[in-house]
């Protein structure tokens, strides 16, 4: 699987969750009026990007829809992956380049630290960098243990002490174990910390504050953040960088969850990159994170105006699709009549020419009367198309049958008509209709109930 597929099917229920709200708005009409702009920062908020991001990706968009001239909310939305990737804050680079660096990764129980490091020391050996562990987590059960695991997977060594050491020694010592061995990388995992209490926030901050003024390579800390937990997430990233003054994120559990937006709402309100995202529990799950490519995998395309199934076009955009449909089968039956074959053509020969004309052809074996896009008469009616608007012609070629022949106009509507006659009669019916004539008399006899076109054919 590619580098692109494996985020976006780690993003698929984010993606899923963020099409469905779309689909709703986009149910209204493509006008790009004041609900179209509110519903759409509504379904960005619900899709955990958060109300800061939500509202700048918004503005941006209407300001750009005024000044580019845009037609409708299909154009917008084709800026929307690219507005989304434009308001991640960029950077973060330089943690995990070429030149040395001190990373410390931090965060609330839970969240995939230990896991996270272990992958990044595998990722980083095969690049053929100098790594090197170390394990701050001296609190939790087996958490050495399970880092002396992504150790050996690696081949690189750990620094750690018995269970219980103050945390602040084990970054010392780890630190002069990677000056002695000329280490480029220097990898430590911290224990987890909830933002909420502020003792262990304390005894955070001194360990990072050791760090910063033991190490003679560029210290970063970066904070690790599990989606699933949504707008908790951005809380927790607040306090964090509070206390710690954060360097860059990492997102893990992206596959898990409906809240991939989480990663936007956090880098863009604390201005801090993401360097990582975790879409899958494998060894090579832990990606590299591009902007552009995540957005894409959050909201998905956009590129159908409408659905292709008329019948699960809903709204406004079922009034228009059922409006077009209705004038191109009045064209249809307004125009030129479709051709029989004539002596020595087959039926196939005349449907070539009939579509090479663009008339309509007439199934008389079946009694069909279909469009040059192979809609019946039934799915017209089915589509909301009104009777004032598709059926007008037929209430025409009843008038017109009346005046010709009134005792023909009593009769079964079984009598046949050929083509030319039809369109003859419907043209006759559009030169004669006076809307200004007088109402009929009440004492006369009521009109008999007119038979829809298409239903004569059956």
């Amino acid at each position: 699987m590619g580098f692109f597929d494996k985020i976006s099917a780690g993003l698929t229920r984010s993606r899923d969750k963020f099409k469905e709200s779309m689909n709703v708005l986009l149910d209204r009409g493509p006008n790009l009026d004041e609900d179209f702009w509110e519903g759409l920062e509504e379904t960005l908020i619900l899709s955990d990007i958060g109300g800061a991001a939500a509202f700048d990706i918004v503005e941006n968009l209407r300001d750009r829809a005024t000044r580019m001239a845009l037609p409708d909310a299909y154009a917008v939305l084709d800026l929307l992956n690219e507005q989304i990737s434009a308001t991640f804050t960029e950077g973060g680079g330089e943690i995990l380049g070429e030149a040395p660096a001190l990373v410390l990764f931090v965060g609330i129980n839970g969240t995939g630290k230990t896991t996270t490091v272990g992958k990044i020391a595998k990722e980083q050996t095969d690049l053929g960098r100098n790594v090197i562990l170390g394990s701050a987590d001296t609190f939790r059960a087996a958490a050495i243990e399970q880092l002396e695991v992504w150790a050996r997977r690696a081949g690189v060594e750990m620094v750690t002490r018995e269970r219980g050491s103050d945390p602040a020694s084990v970054c010392y010592d780890t630190i002069e174990r990677a000056e002695a061995a000329g280490s480029d990388l220097v990898l430590i995992d911290t224990a987890g910390r909830l933002h909420t209490s502020a003792d262990l926030m304390r005894e955070l901050e001194k360990v990072v504050t050791v760090v910063r003024k033991r190490s003679s390579i560029p210290v970063y800390t970066v904070l690790v953040i599990d989606a699933t937990t949504g707008q908790n997430g951005l809380q927790q990233a607040r306090e964090f960088n509070r206390a710690l003054e954060l360097d860059a994120l990492i997102v893990t559990k992206l596959d898990g969850t409906a809240k991939g937006g989480i990663a936007l709402a956090v880098s863009h309100e604390l201005k801090l990159p993401i360097i990582k995202i975790g879409v899958g529990e494998g060894i090579d799950d832990l990606r590299d994170f591009d902007a552009r490519d995540f957005a894409s995998a959050l909201i998905g395309d956009f590129d159908e105006r409408f659905d292709e199934d008329e019948a699960r076009i809903t709204g406004e955009n079922a009034k228009e699709a059922a409006m077009g449909a209705g004038e191109r089968r009045r064209d249809v039956i307004e125009g030129t009549p479709a051709r029989r074959a004539g002596e020595g053509e087959s039926a196939d020969d005349v449907r070539a020419r009939d579509a090479a004309s663009g008339v309509s052809l007439v199934d008389e074996a079946k009694g069909d009367v279909r469009d040059e896009d192979g809609v019946d008469g039934d799915s017209l009616n089915e589509s909301g198309v009104s009777d004032a608007l598709a059926f007008d012609v037929a209430a025409g070629v009843d008038d017109a049958r009346a005046h010709e022949d009134p005792a023909g106009a009593a009769a079964d509507d079984t009598v046949s008509f050929t083509d030319d006659e039809l369109a003859e009669l419907a043209l006759a019916a559009g030169e004669n209709d006076d809307s200004d004539a007088p109402e009929e008399s009440c004492d006369e006899e009521p009109p008999r109930k007119k038979k829809h076109f298409w239903e004569r054919w059956r």
